[in-house]
C-alpha cells in the first residue's frame, strides 16, 4: 500500500513538474515570439516616395514641404513611430517614375530600392501589371497596405459638347456610343488594362505612346493630351481624381520632361460622367493604398505600421478632402467662399451624399478604438502577463505539491 502511495506521489510530482515545464516553455516561447515581432531589426530610416500626379493626394509646396493626403500621411507616420518608441527618421522624396517610358517604369523607386514605401494615386489592381523591363508582374516586387485611403474609378476628360452628347444618349444606346468613341489611355496603367479587359465595350481606345518612345524622359500624357486638343482623339481616360487635377489646375511644366498646361476647364473641357461617385460602366473601381517594397527585411513590420497609420482617426479629414476634391466639392466650396457663401462642411457633405465609404471608415475607426481600449491588444501587456505567469506558476505549484506531501506524511 505504501508502495502504491509512493507511486501516486511520484506520479503527481512528475505530472506537476511536466506541467510546469510545459507552461514555462510555451510561455517563454510566446514572449520570445512577441518580443521578436516588436523589437526585431528596424530600418535606420524610412524613405517615402510621393507622387504628385494629383495635388489632393500629393503636392509639394514652394517651401519644399509636402501637402495633400501624402503630406498628412507623412506626419502621422512620424507620430506612429514615436508612439512605438522608434527613433526612425522618415524622409520624403519626389517620385518621377510616372507616365514615362521603359527606362522609368511604374514603381521604379521601390524596385530600385530608392524608397521603402510610395504614396500616390496607386491602385491595388496595379499588382496585375508587369514591369516593362523584365515583364514580371509587380506583385513579385511590391505589395500594398491592407487598408485603403481612397476609392475611385475611371472617367473621361472631354469637350463639353461631346459630354453633352453622351449625357443625352439613352442607356440602351450608350454602349454603342462608347464603343465608337476614340479614347486615349496610357500604357502601363490600370485604365488601359480595364479597357483591354472590356474590349467589347470599349473597342476604339488608343494606347499611348503609339510607338516606341525615343526620349524616355518625356511625359507620355503630353502625346495623348496634344492629340486630344488637336481632335485626333475625343477623350482622355484616367482615374477621376487625376482628371480633376488636369481640369482644375492643369500641369506644372518641367523642362525636358513635361509641358506646362493651363487648367483644361479654360479650354471648354469637362469630366464625364459628371455625377460624384459615378464612373464609366463595366470598369472596375480602384482602391488606393500605400505601396511597399516587398524585398525589405522588415516588410511585415512596415506594413503593420502603415495599416495602423491609415486607420488613425487623424487622417479622416484628409481622406474626406480627397473625396471632395475628386467630386469637385472642394472647388465649389472655394468658389462659394469667394462669394461670401458658407461652404459645405465635410460632415454635411457626408450626410448629404450618404457616403458609404465614410460610414465604413467610421466603423473602422470604432473598431480601432475598441482594439486600443483592449489592454490585451498591446504586445507589451501580453509580454508582461505571460512573463509574470510563467515566473509565479512554478512556485505556486511546487508549494502546493509540498503541502500535499506533508499531508500525506501525517496520514501515514
Amino acid at each position: 500500500m505504501a508502495f502504491l502511495h509512493l507511486n501516486k506521489k511520484s506520479f503527481k510530482f512528475i505530472a506537476t513538474t511536466s506541467l510546469v515545464s510545459s507552461i514555462c516553455f510555451f510561455g517563454n516561447s510566446a514572449v520570445s515570439q512577441i518580443s521578436n515581432a516588436s523589437t526585431g531589426s528596424y530600418p535606420s530610416q524610412i524613405r517615402l516616395g510621393i507622387r504628385t500626379t494629383s495635388s489632393a493626394i500629393g503636392s509639394k509646396n514652394i517651401s519644399g514641404s509636402y501637402g495633400g493626403f501624402c503630406g498628412e500621411f507623412l506626419n502621422t507616420l512620424g507620430q506612429e513611430l514615436s508612439r512605438q518608441n522608434q527613433k526612425i527618421p522618415v524622409i520624403a522624396l519626389d517620385i518621377a517614375n510616372q507616365y514615362r517610358g521603359r527606362e522609368y517604369p511604374r514603381y521604379d523607386g521601390l524596385i530600385s530600392n530608392k524608397v521603402e514605401i510610395e504614396c500616390g494615386p496607386n491602385s491595388k489592381s496595379s499588382l496585375r501589371l508587369r514591369d516593362t523591363r523584365d515583364k514580371k508582374p509587380f506583385r513579385r516586387k511590391i505589395l500594398f497596405s491592407r487598408n485603403n485611403f481612397h476609392t475611385t474609378g475611371i472617367k473621361l476628360l472631354l469637350k463639353k459638347e461631346t459630354a453633352a452628347e453622351l449625357q443625352s444618349t439613352p442607356l440602351n444606346q450608350l454602349e454603342d456610343k462608347l464603343s465608337t468613341l476614340r479614347i486615349a489611355a496610357i500604357k502601363g496603367t490600370t485604365t488601359l488594362k480595364e479597357f483591354r479587359i472590356n474590349r467589347d465595350f470599349y473597342n476604339s481606345f488608343v494606347a499611348y505612346p503609339k510607338r516606341k518612345q525615343a526620349n524616355q524622359k518625356l511625359d507620355v500624357r503630353d502625346f495623348a493630351l496634344d492629340d486630344l486638343e488637336a481632335g485626333k482623339v475625343k477623350a482622355f481616360a484616367s482615374d477621376a481624381i487625376i482628371l480633376r487635377t488636369l481640369l482644375e489646375k492643369g500641369v506644372k511644366g518641367e523642362p525636358g520632361y513635361r509641358k506646362e498646361r493651363q487648367p483644361l476647364k479654360n479650354q471648354n473641357y469637362v469630366i464625364y460622367p459628371p455625377e460624384p461617385g459615378k464612373y464609366l460602366p463595366n470598369l472596375e473601381k480602384q482602391q488606393y493604398a500605400i505601396a511597399i517594397n516587398k524585398n525589405t527585411p522588415y516588410v511585415k513590420w512596415l506594413r503593420q505600421t502603415i495599416d495602423r497609420v491609415l486607420s488613425n482617426p487623424t487622417l479622416s479629414q484628409a481622406k474626406q478632402y480627397v473625396k471632395e476634391y475628386e467630386d469637385g466639392k472642394y472647388y465649389a466650396s472655394v468658389a462659394a467662399a469667394s462669394q461670401g457663401i458658407k461652404p459645405l462642411s465635410a460632415i454635411e457633405a457626408v450626410e448629404k451624399t450618404e457616403d458609404v465609404e465614410a460610414v465604413e471608415a467610421s466603423d473602422r475607426t470604432k473598431s480601432n478604438k475598441e482594439e486600443k481600449d483592449n489592454p490585451f491588444s498591446d504586445p507589451n501587456v501580453v509580454i508582461a502577463i505571460v512573463g509574470a505567469f510563467s515566473t509565479a506558476l512554478p512556485t505556486i505549484l511546487i508549494g502546493y505539491w509540498q503541502r500535499d506531501k506533508k499531508k500525506g506524511a501525517k496520514s501515514e
